[in-house]
């Protein structure tokens, strides 16, 4: 119970790192997925939301993604461990890529039940330019939810985020331990670059499904719920390819950065607590 304890502290600190340093980048990927400008860049989505809304535009939606850390990581552990043990009976350290790549895929398909509404109410936050943030934006944003559709209403998207995070999951755990074994690196930088190369792999493998579910929790609460697969066709009826790519560079971006400092966090944590 003690180290399961400490994972989760550690998780939690490390999560909430990344979390504050990758949000602002988060903030401009939702906005260029939900546009119906093709043309709209990272630099100029940036820039039109700081002139419109000031810095603090950026960081909207930040509430919900940070009092879920906790949750997040206490599912993600839960789930994670019990299933590597289940493939086999070695650390993660030890453990084959492919047993690791499965565990963390079991991981990704249990945490969608956190990740599900929060990710919804921290969309539905991002995409207002007017209106209350913080606490009082996150509870009008859940009474709408609610006012239409009740505790269901807070599982729109729960397909498209299952899709986007089971196998992603799985190779985001595989490169990291795999990336930590082979790098010419060690302590800070190998940690910091395993993880960025990791959440790079994984959020790039699972774009697409990224852009429909911002698609599907983008709309309005008083609006029927879009389902996963016409979203998908539509998007691709009307822009091709491109269209489901949308927002890649941020998230690219966020990818390396978030995840690398995430799994340096952690390490650090664990490392001071122990």
């Amino acid at each position: 119970m003690e180290r399961v304890a400490q994972d989760l502290f550690a998780g939690s600190v490390g999560g909430a790192v990344g979390c504050l340093a990758g949000h602002p980048l988060d903030t401009v990927k939702v906005r260029m997925q939900s546009t119906s400008n093709p043309n709209l860049s990272m630099m100029s989505c940036i820039s039109s939301t700081v002139k419109a809304e000031g810095v603090g535009g950026l960081f909207k939606g930040l509430l919900p993604p940070l009092l879920s850390i906790g949750m997040y990581q206490a599912v993600c552990f839960a789930s994670f461990e019990p299933a590597l043990q289940a493939l086999t009976g070695a650390p993660a350290e030890e453990a084959s890529l492919q047993d690791l790549f499965w565990a963390g895929t079991a991981s990704g398909a249990a945490t969608v039940v956190v990740t599900t509404p929060f990710d919804l109410l921290k969309i539905q936050l991002q995409l207002q330019t007017k209106g209350p943030v913080g606490v009082e934006g996150m509870r009008r944003a859940a009474g709408a939810i609610w006012a239409r559709s009740g505790a269901r209403g807070f599982s729109r998207g729960a397909c498209a985020t299952l899709m986007r995070d089971t196998w992603s999951t799985g190779l985001y755990f595989g490169v990291y331990h795999h990336c930590k074994r082979t790098l010419p690196l060690t302590g800070t930088p190998k940690e910091l670059t395993a993880g960025g190369i990791a959440g790079m792999v994984a959020w790039g493998s699972c774009l697409p499904f990224d852009v429909v579910k911002t698609r599907v929790q983008s709309a309005p609460p008083d609006m029927p719920t879009p389902k996963f697969l016409p979203t998908f066709m539509e998007l691709y009826r009307a822009r091709g390819l491109p269209a489901l790519f949308a927002g890649a560079t941020p998230m690219l971006s966020r990818a390396f950065v978030v995840n690398g400092l995430t799994f340096w966090a952690y390490e650090e944590t664990m490392r001071a607590i122990r």
